[in-house]
């Protein structure tokens, strides 16, 4: 019996596939555009010319012009990539994390030299000659990605095997989906956390799953847990050994067909950043470790999570390129105490038009000297804070920030006198 069983399992396990729509082969669309460590090997420098533009605000032309020549760098870096061989498949990954490079965008142009310059008295004007290393420009994108492109996830998914259910926080999906994407580097917010928060704050968690990311439930996962995406779903095993037993009927195994249905939800904006459905099958003696199989043969499909290292499947890759969008234009809840309401003005013009990555900001309302900002980056809060703290004399203010966590922070500002 044995050796009709070793001559069987391969047979099996591939009418199992078969059985369950099968997946697309590994090697189709093989290119990930986060595997960006051989693709320049043989870039070459190129040199050109672009102009940049920035508004004079306050008659501050200094300003002005150190924002025309970031713009002359970022349009030239684009420009000569656009024009170069190696630059075209670099050009991907450069528009995807354009704006949180911005800031270094002085280190990816080489050999400069202004052209030309002047102002009117609304814009000023910088042209600029330099040569743009596509090694560079890989360093700044590789830099970039480590930063946003490894988000920390938390894993709640509803599981079934054969109608016996196990809750969020307990389930071999979960932990066969952290074995997956650990092995390509990514961070989980560990079981035993998560099976607290599922005891301790039940309903905050429903709603996490349902993807509901209202202020208390952001508050919980990023305040306490530091989870960046909810990876919510269900899993669900059915038996198949039927099918085998039709042709095999003296053969002692279990087939079960999985069905996995995901979604991931941005915790800082709540947007949905994909969402998938697979179906794969599961061969065994055990039907418990059957049902297991065919869970991580649904999840190991290219389509899915992946299962080659450094190379995760289109689901999550998918789920880190919107991740990585969403990073360019972060909402930041922010506290600001001390300022009147024309102090509370000049702050905010200020840090508006001058902190570098501040697309927009609104005011969400006031209580004498207290007020409450929105805050648009292209970056995270301790790189807002870093960059407030570090212009505040100039911006004309002494700040102090009593706490921040990452999508809020409470700050103490004064007019320094004189200004």
């Amino acid at each position: 019996m044995k050796k009709v069983i070793a001559a069987f399992v391969p047979v099996i396990l591939l009418m199992g596939a078969f059985s369950c729509g099968g997946g697309k082969s590994v090697r189709e669309n093989e290119r990930s555009s986060f595997s960006i460590d051989e693709k320049y090997d043989k870039a070459t420098p190129a040199r050109g010319r672009a102009k940049g533009v920035a508004a004079i605000f306050d008659n501050d032309k200094a300003l002005a012009r150190d924002r025309a020549l970031n713009d002359a760098r970022n349009k030239l870096v684009e420009k000569m990539l656009g024009a170069t061989v190696s630059g075209r498949s670099l050009m991907e990954d450069f528009q995807l994390v354009s704006t949180l490079v911005e800031s270094k965008s002085y280190g990816l142009v080489k050999d400069e030299r202004i052209v030309s310059e002047g102002s009117d008295s609304d814009m000023y004007t910088v042209e600029i000659e330099g040569t743009v290393e596509p090694a560079v420009v890989k360093d700044a994108i590789r830099d970039a990605l480590k930063r946003y492109g490894r988000p920390k996830f938390i894993v709640l998914v509803h599981e079934s095997f054969e109608g016996r259910r196990s809750m969020p926080g307990y389930t071999a999906t979960e932990t066969i989906m952290q074995d997956i994407m650990g092995n390509l580097g990514f961070e989980f917010v560990d079981a035993q956390t998560t099976k607290n928060l599922m005891r301790g704050e039940r309903s905050k968690m429903q709603k996490a799953m349902a993807g509901d990311i209202s202020d208390d439930v952001r508050h919980l996962l990023l305040d306490s847990v530091g989870a960046e995406i909810v990876i919510s779903g269900v899993a669900q095993t059915d038996d198949q050994t039927y099918i085998l037993k039709k042709r095999f009927k003296d053969i002692d195994m279990k087939s079960k067909r999985a069905s996995v249905t995901l979604k991931a939800v941005d915790v800082y904006t709540a947007k949905i950043l994909g969402t998938k459905a697979v179906e794969a099958g599961g061969v065994d003696i055990s039907p418990q470790v059957a049902s297991r199989k065919a869970v991580e043969n649904a999840l190991k499909r290219r389509d899915a999570l992946g299962s080659e290292k450094n190379k995760p499947g289109k689901f999550i890759e998918g789920i880190i390129r919107k991740f990585v969008e969403s990073a360019t234009h972060r909402q930041i809840d922010l506290l600001v105490t001390g300022l009147d309401y024309g102090g509370l003005k000049k702050f905010r013009n200020e840090v508006e038009n001058r902190i570098r990555g501040v697309q927009q900001i609104l005011d969400k309302g006031r209580v004498g000297r207290a007020a409450r900002l929105e805050v648009y980056f292209a970056g995270t809060t301790n790189e807002f804070l870093d960059e407030l703290k570090a212009k505040a004399e100039r911006l004309g203010f002494m700040i102090e920030v009593p706490e921040n966590f990452p999508n809020r922070a409470s700050i103490r500002a004064r007019p320094i006198d004189g200004k």
